[in-house]
């Protein structure tokens, strides 16, 4: 699968739509597991990548499937908090990288993704000793 802006832009927003309704559940911070099949989803388009960016934001979604699989909430928390600041980072350096598609640019996405990464990350840390 390669990667354009057209087809990043509409993952990076499934995505943000996908994590919105599972943290809006009210469920996330008890069960965590609900990332794994939007992980599943991202590690496709990332490790095959001839980036060195990409290819390790895609073994850093594989150690964080690992981290919710195996119940370590203290990493997945602080995995989840290093992947939101680094998708806000980005965000910075993608504002004018858009595309032509009927939402937000691809800046826009990786803002969003970024704060509902840290906002995961928050809700685990939270409820770190109590199990996944």
């Amino acid at each position: 699968m390669a990667l354009t802006s057209a087809n990043l832009n509409d993952h990076l927003y499934t995505t943000n739509l996908s994590l919105g309704d599972l943290f809006n559940n009210h469920t996330f911070a008890h069960d965590p597991s609900g990332l794994v099949p939007i992980i599943d989803s991202w590690v496709p388009y990332l490790q095959n990548s001839s980036s060195s960016v990409t290819t390790t934001a895609a073994a850093a979604l594989s150690q964080l499937k690992e981290y919710v699989q195996t119940g370590d909430r203290t990493n997945a928390s602080a995995l989840l908090q290093s992947l939101g600041e680094q998708a806000s980072k980005s965000a910075s350096n993608a504002h004018d990288w858009a595309g032509s598609h009927g939402h937000n640019g691809i800046g826009d996405q990786l803002r969003h993704l970024g704060q509902l990464l840290i906002m995961a990350a928050g809700n685990l840390k939270a409820h770190v000793g109590s199990g996944i």
